[in-house]
């Protein structure tokens, strides 16, 4: 198929040009706003070639995700084919309150007519506004938290947006560890965006991953949407990539260790602090002083 065909496959999987209502690009997601998200047929838009997978986004919104190397083209096509350009406020054009997750992985097949190597690219993000999804399904009590809406209105473009970008190991924190009051991962996110809002963050999105890869992914997709970003990169603090992505988006960044360092390791290079020893508190520290910065 090429990128034509590719892009008519997922408007048809969509529902038809009828039923989008815009639709805009990141680094690796096509992100449409539906008129009825119930009508998409998701077995035949995960089976389209070059589709890694598919993420609801509150409850009309959809992400499609593909590979960084054949997502504009794909991008550019689905607007000949919807008439629909994307304006700069429609980058986020849906609400991250929960409406569901759905994701297929895509990994050996249909990876070299995508234009993708060998990588962990297939991996999805599990962002903490889908796992309260997931705890739902499990049967834990679903969270609504109004701090993930997304504020609208003249003076959107100044409010400040933060992410906070989690490592590997860290979604296992509660389980008993020397040195490390034993708080879990949902106690984390909660202080993350009660710090947040307080210090003045209109937006507070966190994700967590084992691979390096996607950690990467997530630091390049925050360009030109998060105003600042906190990370503890946990075992890859010594990642040249990670350090390299955050050179490269340009935010300011401040690294978290739940552990004390003696001094700033390889990431931090790329950051204007670090905080470490703290534990979770660690967290509050990072995200006040980042809004002290911003505020200057």
């Amino acid at each position: 198929m090429n990128m034509g065909e590719v892009a008519q496959a997922v408007l048809d999987a969509l529902g038809g040009r009828s039923n989008v209502l815009t639709n805009a690009v990141c680094m690796t997601r096509l992100r449409v706003t539906l008129q009825d998200s119930q009508i998409v047929d998701y077995e035949n838009l995960a089976d389209i070639q070059g589709v890694l997978g598919t993420s609801l986004r509150g409850q009309n919104g959809l992400e499609v995700v593909f590979g960084p190397r054949v997502i504009d083209s794909i991008y550019h096509e689905f607007i000949k084919l919807t008439g629909i350009s994307a304006r700069p406020d429609d980058l986020f054009p849906m609400s991250h309150h929960n409406s569901g997750i759905h994701v297929q992985i895509r990994t050996n097949k249909n990876k070299e007519s995508a234009g993708m190597g060998e990588s962990d690219r297939g991996r999805p993000l599990i962002a903490d506004h889908e796992m309260s999804v997931l705890e739902n399904l499990f049967g834990g009590q679903e969270r609504e938290d109004e701090f993930d809406e997304l504020h609208e209105g003249p003076d959107a473009k100044e409010q400040l947006r933060l992410v906070v970008i989690n490592g590997p190991n860290i979604n296992m924190l509660g389980v008993p560890e020397k040195g490390i009051k034993a708080d879990d991962f949902p106690a984390l996110l909660e202080l993350c965006k009660k710090v947040a809002s307080d210090a003045g963050f209109v937006r507070c999105d966190c994700y967590q991953s084992n691979h390096e890869g996607d950690l990467v992914d997530i630091i390049q997709d925050a360009y030109c949407v998060y105003d600042a970003i906190v990370i503890n990169p946990g075992a890859y603090g010594s990642s040249s990539a990670l350090c390299d992505a955050i050179h490269t988006v340009d935010i300011p960044t401040v690294e978290v260790h739940l552990h004390k360092l003696a001094r700033k390791d390889t990431v931090g290079r790329a950051c204007l602090e670090m905080v470490s020893g703290e534990g979770i508190e660690g967290y509050r520290s990072a995200i006040r002083f980042l809004a002290a910065h911003l505020s200057v």
